[in-house]
Order: structure tokens, then C-alpha cells, then sequence
């Protein structure tokens, strides 16, 4: 009895030790990555390697203007992310579709052609019958008609009489269900603005409203010192993961030499803020014409222990918190 419980015993052990040991893996090992990029003007390519655990998950990509590639490998089991771009099949003997075409074309001409004959046989043959005169019992219908006809035109005229002595009675209004009309509709009018007035009074209100909670809310203590810590807390995960060796050549130009000028200023900024090294980055730029050249290398890793510690405090800070669940 006292054997199987030490089994049992034994069996948990090793199972929480593999469990410890694979959490200590995911983290406090590296996840590793490397870009490569080439682009002159329109025309680029990029090469993405990231692997972690001995590769034992691996991504790799490779993106140009002609054809995307992306792939996951798990223990060397490749899985297509995204699907090559298929190229059209080139057709073996090009000159036979050719003349089948021409010949479909032929086909199609010639049956135009005596549908058309056809129908001007027809219409010869109903002039030529036409032309031999009618009959007797056609000239009686012919009378019938035009008896009818009379008699729906005495009709109409009679209707149309009836019409303007209606007419005529209902102009006859009297003035003063004219007027009591036009009050009826003034007063509706005036009714109508005065709803709108209030619904606008109304809204303009609840701006102002909101305007002075957001004031509010900027101008508190808890959300001031929530933006610093965030800002230094975003500032310090974009160091851990930014890549630590930079190789890069880059020839940019714009057509106005002010957005040269902003984007040089704005690449010192990010440089400063993350602590960049410029040894390996040479930056030439080009203030008289549009060009855009260079090749790029980037090398860095980052363990996700230290990704989930800073997301952890950043959202159990108190004052963060309190901001989220003020939106929520």
C-alpha cells in the first residue's frame, strides 16, 4: 500500500516538475528575430526569421512585389500561412485558338445573314396580301368600329362635363374655412420651431456637458499620472523588444524639402528615445528630388516574462485601473 502511494507521489512530482520546467522555458527563454530589407523606389523585399526554444518554433517570410510567403514550423512541420500567387498557364500552341475563334466568328455572320434574308422574305410576302384589297366582312368590321368610337366619345363628353360642374362646387369655399386653414397651418408651424428650438437648446446643453467631463477627467491628478506611467512603461517594453544591432543605408527624398527635413527630425527623436546606436546607420537625404533607397538589417530578442510583468503592472496600477473601469 505504503509502494503505490510513493508511485502516486512520484508520478505527481514528475508531472509538476515538467510543467515548472516548460513555464520556465516559455519564460525566461528568448524569442529571437532577424529582418532583412532591400527597397528602391517602388520595388521592395523583405525577410522575416523570428525562432524561439532551439527554433522549436519557427517564422519565416519573405514579401516582394510579386509573390508573399509566410510559414510557421512547428518541430519542422511546415504550415502555409499564406498561398503563393498562382501564374497564368501559358498556352502550347497559341495559333490554333486563333482559327477556332475566326471560325466561330464566320459561323455566327453567316447565320445573321439569313435570319436577316428570312425576315425580308416575310415582310414582302405580308405587303404583296395587303395590297390585294379587303374583304367585305372586314369592311363591316371597319363600320362597327367607328360606330363604337362615336358613342365613347358622346360618353367622354358628358363625363367630362360632369367633372367641371364638381369641380366648380368645390371652388365655391367660403372664406372663412379658407382662413381657418391658413391659421390651422401657421399654428402647426409655430409648434413644430418650438420643438426644434428645444431639442437643439437640448443638445447644445449635453455638448457642453460632456466638454466639461472631459475637461475634468484631463485635468485630474489620477489621469496626469496615469499618461507618465503608461508613456514610461510603452517607452521601456519598445527598448526591451527594439532589435540591439542595426545595419542600415537609407536614401529618402521628398518633394518638398520640409517633410525631409520633419522626417530627419523625427528619426533623431526615436533614435534618442530608444536608445539607439548610430555607428552602423548612415542616413542621406535628399532635399531637391524624390528618391527612396536602402537596405536594412536588424537583429533582437526579448523574453516574454518581461513583456507579461510590465503588461501586468501596467494594467494593476491603480490609477489605470481606475480609468478602466470608469470606460468599462
Amino acid at each position: 500500500m505504503v509502494h503505490i502511494l510513493l508511485l502516486i507521489l512520484k508520478i505527481i512530482g514528475i508531472i509538476l516538475l515538467t510543467v515548472l520546467v516548460l513555464c520556465l522555458l516559455v519564460l525566461f527563454f528568448p524569442v529571437t528575430y532577424s529582418v532583412k530589407g532591400q527597397f528602391h523606389g517602388n520595388n521592395y523585399k523583405i525577410s522575416v526569421r523570428c525562432g524561439w526554444l532551439f527554433h522549436f518554433l519557427h517564422f519565416g517570410g519573405k514579401f516582394t512585389n510579386n509573390q508573399n510567403i509566410a510559414k510557421i514550423r512547428i518541430l519542422g512541420v511546415p504550415i502555409n500561412l499564406l498561398k503563393d500567387k498562382q501564374k497564368p498557364k501559358k498556352e502550347k500552341y497559341p495559333g490554333k485558338d486563333k482559327k477556332k475563334k475566326e471560325v466561330k466568328k464566320q459561323k455566327a455572320v453567316t447565320e445573321q445573314e439569313e435570319k436577316q434574308q428570312k425576315s425580308f422574305t416575310e415582310e414582302k410576302q405580308k405587303s404583296r396580301e395587303e395590297k390585294q384589297g379587303t374583304s367585305p366582312e372586314k369592311n363591316s368590321g371597319i363600320q362597327e368600329t367607328e360606330h363604337t368610337q362615336r358613342k365613347d366619345s358622346k360618353e367622354e363628353d358628358r363625363c367630362r362635363k360632369s367633372e367641371e360642374r364638381n369641380q366648380k362646387k368645390r371652388t365655391k369655399k367660403s372664406m372663412t374655412e379658407r382662413i381657418k386653414d391658413f391659421f390651422r397651418k401657421v399654428l402647426s408651424v409655430i409648434k413644430q420651431m418650438k420643438e426644434k428650438i428645444k431639442k437643439g437648446f437640448h443638445d447644445v446643453q449635453g455638448t457642453f456637458h460632456k466638454i466639461k467631463e472631459m475637461k475634468n477627467f484631463i485635468s485630474a491628478n489620477t489621469t496626469k499620472e496615469a499618461y507618465r506611467y503608461g508613456k514610461r512603461m510603452i517607452i521601456k517594453l519598445l527598448r526591451h523588444i527594439f532589435p540591439r544591432r542595426i545595419k542600415a543605408e537609407l536614401h529618402f527624398g521628398f518633394e518638398q524639402p520640409d517633410a525631409t527635413g520633419k522626417m530627419l527630425g523625427y528619426m533623431g527623436m526615436i533614435f534618442a528615445m530608444l536608445n539607439v546606436n548610430t555607428k552602423r546607420i548612415s542616413v542621406i537625404p535628399d532635399f531637391d528630388e524624390k528618391v527612396m533607397e536602402g537596405n536594412i538589417k536588424l537583429k533582437g530578442h526579448f523574453f516574454i516574462s518581461v513583456v507579461l510583468v510590465d503588461v501586468l503592472r501596467f494594467y494593476f496600477k491603480k490609477e489605470i485601473h481606475d480609468i478602466i473601469k470608469k470606460f468599462s
